[in-house]
């Protein structure tokens, strides 16, 4: 037999009718003036707002020399592993922009990983993949690898690549809104014009995380000699780059064979407050130099970054010709980080306490 459980539901009386209503009406009240508050927030803001808001707040010590400065008395390989030091802080607060050649690509995407692995340089090439990955992989696979292991702090590549270079584009965008640190890499290969499929005011407005890369799309919204690149895209990024970092490279049909494009960067940088760094063009496995006519950069930059000492690197060090193995381009960082927190560089490196 199934026993049955009845429950007597007692009648409410009209004092607790009215406040079960009054609680109703208190809540949908509450629900519309927050709804109301928020939107009122949210007019005027931007995807930027929204994507990239605002550090949190958190505990920093602010400093500068947070980083070994002694590269300038090097005379051997042992020297230069003596002067730097792998143990450095996390720095908060970076927003940087490189610009040149491959040479240029290697050092921003081997400081895009230190900054996304929490401080950790590589020191092995087994422990580089995007080192190994540009040796194995087509261009295109290339760019997916490592975009995809760089995520979520780089947020898209635009980048596509075939037979022509003419066609090619590689620009890359990282944050890590924990740190606020920004990284930006624009390629220029030599005297061949800088490309964007994406105009700077859709990257300001939307954030590239949510634009669309495809490689099978050769189709640019903008190209742009070095000064143009300058005044038309790297001054209107948003928020606008402190540093910006850039090198010749080691194509022979270069703009910086001319003295006037030279002083053209230099003066559209200082005209929207941007500092200068130019990179001397590292030295090659078989100890040639660049012209030293395009080095003359470093007379007119705010602050040149000297790498001379590349010509100490032993030949087991490059992978090529030009480019380097670990640790070497951790090196060139470590370098870069002391110019910058150096009283020319004037930036102060924020570490949690």
């Amino acid at each position: 037999m199934i026993e049955t459980m009845t429950f007597q539901h007692k009648a409410e009386s009209p004092k607790q009718r009215i406040s079960v209503f009054l609680l109703i009406i208190s809540a949908i009240s509450f629900y519309c003036v927050f709804e109301i508050v928020r939107d009122e927030m949210m007019v005027g803001k931007t995807a930027q707002d929204l994507l990239f808001p605002e550090p949190r707040s958190r505990e920093l010590t602010t400093t500068k020399h947070a980083f070994p400065r002694d590269f300038s008395n090097i005379s051997s390989y042992e020297d230069l592993i003596h002067a730097a030091d792998f143990n450095t802080p996390v720095p908060h607060d970076l927003n940087l922009v490189f610009m040149g050649d491959s040479l240029t690509r290697y050092q921003y995407l081997d400081l895009a990983f230190y900054l996304s692995r929490n401080g950790t340089w590589f020191n092995e090439v087994s422990d580089d993949p995007h080192i190994e990955a540009r040796y194995e992989l087509s261009w295109n696979s290339f760019y997916a690898y490592t975009d995809e292991i760089l995520r979520p702090y780089e947020q898209l590549c635009d980048c596509a690549r075939k037979d022509n270079v003419h066609q090619t584009r590689e620009n890359r965008y990282f944050y890590d809104e924990m740190h606020n640190n920004r990284l930006v890499y624009l390629q220029k290969l030599g005297k061949i014009s800088f490309r964007t499929s994406w105009n700077i005011s859709h990257i300001n407005k939307h954030g590239p995380q949510f634009l669309v890369n495809n490689p099978d799309n050769f189709k640019v919204a903008q190209i742009m000699n070095w000064t143009d690149s300058v005044e038309k895209f790297v001054c209107n990024l948003i928020p606008k780059p402190t540093h910006f970092i850039f090198n010749s490279g080691w194509w022979f049909d270069n703009d910086f064979n001319r003295l006037a494009a030279q002083e053209e960067i230099v003066r559209a940088l200082r005209e929207c407050n941007i500092i200068s760094v130019y990179k001397t063009t590292t030295i090659s496995k078989s100890r040639n130099r660049i012209e030293q006519s395009r080095e003359r950069m470093c007379l007119m930059a705010d602050i040149c970054l000297n790498v001379s000492w590349t010509r100490f690197v032993p030949p087991e060090f490059y992978l090529d010709e030009v480019h380097f193995a670990p640790p070497i381009y951790s090196l060139l960082n470590i370098h870069l980080l002391s110019m910058l927190t150096s009283e020319e560089g004037g930036l102060q490196i924020a570490t949690e306490s």
